[in-house]
């Protein structure tokens, strides 16, 4: 009888072991399937049909679900990496055209012996400002990895950016005056600095001769007007788009439609915000408000 007994524990034994093997080469089986699946999904070269959702068990549409948004993650990661990629291949080409006018001005000049002090210093600021846009554009990319917050003198800022650009105010006949009202505010100073060299510089551009005047504003408001060709009002809708130049670009070849963009996209990743208006034939107007309302 112990015989007997110890031999339908034996076969049972070895049934429960034939049964353990069966599902482990199953669970086995299936997930190398999963795997599979995951593998040919995920390549780079290319990309495979899934089988129907409909037809899997429980586990393997968990797999499928997750596989898909993987899928999805990876296609939203490379669209964003060409988009960059034509962004810069873009600017750089733009830049270089930009670049070239100046640089022709003083060969020319160096040709025909007719240097002169006030020309060359113009086209010197000119190649800075296109080396400076081309450079924070780069950056504008990693934009939080580049903050440093500290307290500004707003009105010293400006009176640095306005003695940068001396020069420029002579050889283009344009007169510069700033009120006495000053006020400190946090934020990032290489950052503002560039924004208001941009609406600066644009005023000088497009202001062939008069005048240009700052106020600062006790309410931590800047305003930068100009007495320049002004800003048709069909345009002012989308003067913040990128690469937009609108009728005042066409008339300047070497405009890129990024200055104002960059401009709107710093100040409000900085928690500030700025108001274009502008009437052709008498000038723009262009309000930065300072106060922190959200960084972004």
């Amino acid at each position: 009888m112990r015989s007997l007994n110890l031999n339908v524990a034996i076969d049972a034994l070895w049934g429960g072991c034939y049964i353990l093997v069966i599902v482990s080469g199953f669970l086995f089986w299936k997930w190398r399937r999963a795997n599979s699946i995951l593998k040919k999904l995920l390549s780079e070269d290319e990309i495979h049909q899934v089988p129907n959702i409909l037809s899997l068990t429980s586990n393997e549409r968990m797999y499928q679900l997750f596989i898909q948004k993987q899928q999805y993650d990876r296609e939203q990661l490379q669209a964003q990496l060409n988009e960059n990629m034509q962004d810069m291949q873009d600017y750089y080409a733009m830049w270089a055209h930009q670049i070239k006018v100046p640089i022709s001005v003083l060969d020319l000049m160096n040709q025909t012996n007719t240097v002169d002090k006030y020309e060359t210093s113009s086209q010197l600021i000119v190649i800075n400002q296109y080396l400076d846009m081309m450079l924070h554009f780069i950056r504008l990319k990693n934009f939080n990895q580049d903050l440093a917050y500290q307290k500004i003198n707003v009105q010293k800022l400006l009176k640095s950016v306005i003695n940068g650009y001396k020069f420029l105010f002579i050889h283009k006949n344009v007169s510069i005056s700033i009120n006495d009202v000053s006020f400190t505010i946090l934020s990032d100073p290489k950052w503002l600095q560039f924004v208001f060299e941009q609406v600066v510089f644009n005023a000088i551009k497009y202001t062939p001769q008069g005048k240009i005047n700052i106020v600062c504003k006790n309410d931590n408001q800047v305003i930068i007007t100009d007495s320049g060709i002004g800003i048709a009002q069909s345009d002012l809708p989308m003067i913040f788009n990128k690469g937009y130049t609108g009728f005042n670009g066409r008339l300047n070849s070497n405009a890129s439609g990024l200055g104002l963009y960059m401009v709107k996209k710093i100040l409000n990743n900085l928690g500030h915000d700025v108001v274009i208006t502008s009437k052709v034939g008498v000038g723009t107007t262009v309000i930065i408000n300072l106060q922190q309302v959200e960084i972004k």
